[in-house]
């Protein structure tokens, strides 16, 4: 892999902090850098984000004081457009804080108070550490990811208060809205400051839903958290599981074949269509379009009937195994792929075309919920909310995956146009209603030409035994951008970390920007356009 770019970044590092790096090694399209002081963490990672333009992809922490490595905390920047991970990683011993890299890399701010919350590390110069995960009620000195926290563990409830950020003057009022809502969908609070109906400021407070994922994990068999990485979020099975397969295929070196990474790919494509075509339809609702929504809905159904014909779950789940996929996709299924998929593209384009002739919907839709390029690219957000803006980022082409490279080759031409119609992208509701639209037909395209499949099987054997204590991180491309699953093995094939990062969890963030300039009644119809999942976020 040094062959592909990782050497350059490697020396460029080794050059400027040679004094400052203790050893460094590679792992596929992974380097890793393990650094001798945390007061030199400031320094290394601003370097790595603001002069190599890398962005901050996820930051992990760890307790390995029992296996005599303290707390660790890696930090994971990604190159766009490069098939590059670098992790920054450095060891606390038995501190409980370390410095906070907020001020060179602002995206960092949710990871540390994450990494606050579930560890009991202050991130020392952050300047806001209020609970993140953890609500008021949890009591203090209890860090569910801290080696001693049984996950049998009840903890008592305690009272407390949240502290809101408050914005004063003549004529501001407060509007809170959640955490419980008025139709079926997930908590979350939305505390809006306002003036008349103008939103002055709005803050999120998330995590009502959490479940412990990546304690769980630990708990379980590595084969069994499979099922778990599908529930994280229902509507990203496929994506989470391939995620987290990979993870395990990378620790285990083990080849996926060729007819595997097919279908996984097929199904990833599935499951993007009919997540698409429901927020398009959830658009067309919140904008006042009821029509619209009718007829997406329809195409929405069709589509999760098909999944059900093909692996038992409307929603995917079952697709994947480590080593490969458990479904097959008989030729009889093939056919029946290209026929719905083909009836649903004719359909999807006339709807379409017929919702954007519709000045009505055209205009609820230009200018709403706009974010800014700056915004986007300092809070780090990935998938549709970064390509709305005119940020070129997509884990299927940066980091080829499954047969994803297949579907990679565009002309210097078609790159060069790509590129141009992305810079003119609003960044507002109707740019992200028109990237959905695009990506639903490029997924078409793209099952339409993966399923020449090979005849190599579903899966290879796994070894029976995984060595303990080394890592590897997995990806792969939800509906709604990146996730991330970084697993690091234990003792006697045992999960001794499970770090998981959704799109949703980087993406929220940037939901308090983009109604900046809006009325209250715009936000469902913003809050729909960005599609961001509580169950993906609340981990």
């Amino acid at each position: 892999m040094k062959e592909s770019g990782l050497g350059n970044y490697v020396e460029e590092i080794k050059t400027k902090f040679s004094n400052k790096i203790k050893k460094f090694d590679y792992n596929h399209n992974e380097v890793h850098f393990h650094i001798r002081d945390p007061n030199d963490i400031r320094e290394i990672c601003g370097h790595i984000h603001l002069d190599m333009e890398a962005r901050l992809a996820t930051i992990i922490g760890t307790d390995e004081r029992n296996n005599g490595g303290g707390f660790v905390i890696r930090y994971v920047f990604e190159k766009t457009g490069e098939d590059v991970f670098m992790f920054v990683i450095v060891s606390l011993g038995n501190a409980n804080s370390f410095p906070s890299i907020v001020s060179c890399v602002p995206a960092a701010s949710l990871y540390e108070r994450e990494i606050r919350d579930m560890l009991g590390l202050l991130p020392v110069g952050n300047p806001d550490t209020r609970p993140l995960v953890l609500h008021e009620h949890w009591p203090q000195g209890v860090y569910p990811l801290r080696k001693e926290f049984d996950i049998k563990t009840k903890v008592a409830r305690k009272e407390g208060q949240y502290e809101f950020v408050r914005v004063e003057g003549d004529g501001i009022c407060e509007i809170p809205v959640g955490p419980v809502h008025a139709g079926i969908i997930e908590p979350g609070h939305f505390r809006f400051s306002v003036l008349g109906e103008n939103i002055i400021n709005l803050e999120t407070r998330l995590f009502y839903a959490h479940k412990g994922v990546e304690k769980l994990a630990e708990s379980m068999a590595p084969e069994g958290v499979v099922s778990l990485a599908e529930r994280i979020s229902g509507d990203e099975s496929v994506a989470n599981s391939t995620a987290y397969c990979q993870a395990v295929e990378k620790l285990l070196q083990v080849q996926v074949p060729d007819r595997a990474k097919k279908i996984r790919t097929v199904f990833a494509e599935l499951e993007r269509i009919y997540n698409h075509i429901g927020t398009l339809g959830g658009m067309a609702t919140d904008a006042g379009f009821a029509f619209g929504a009718a007829r997406l809905n329809i195409l929405k159904e069709r589509m999760m009937r098909l999944n059900e014909t093909l692996c038992g779950s409307r929603i995917l789940f079952g697709v994947n195994r480590i080593g490969g996929v458990r479904c097959e996709v008989e030729r009889e299924n093939q056919k029946l792929i290209l026929e719905k998929t083909g009836e649903t593209l004719r359909d999807f384009d006339r709807m379409a075309a017929f919702l954007k002739s519709k000045a009505s919907l055209i205009d609820r839709l230009r200018d709403t919920g706009k974010i800014s390029k700056k915004a986007a690219r300092d809070l780090g957000i990935v998938g549709v909310a970064a390509r709305c803006v005119g940020i070129d980022v997509d884990t299927r082409r940066d980091h080829p995956y499954a047969s994803y490279a297949i579907h990679n080759g565009r002309t210097p031409q078609q790159a060069m146009q790509d590129q141009i119609e992305m810079e003119k992208r609003a960044g507002d509701a109707m740019s992200r209603f028109e990237v959905r639209i695009k990506e639903v037909r490029d997924s078409f395209d793209i099952i339409k030409n993966s399923l020449d499949l090979e005849s190599d099987g579903l899966y290879a054997e796994i070894p029976e035994a995984m060595e303990p204590f080394k890592s590897a991180l997995g990806y792969a491309e939800s509906h709604r951008g990146q996730t991330l699953h970084w697993v690091m093995t234990g003792e006697n094939n045992s999960i001794f970390r499970y770090k998981v990062r959704t799109a949703s969890f980087c993406n929220w963030p940037i939901m308090e920007f983009a109604v900046s300039s809006d009325i209250v009644p715009d936000f469902p119809l913003v809050n729909k356009s960005f599609d961001l999942s509580y169950s993906g976020n609340d981990l």
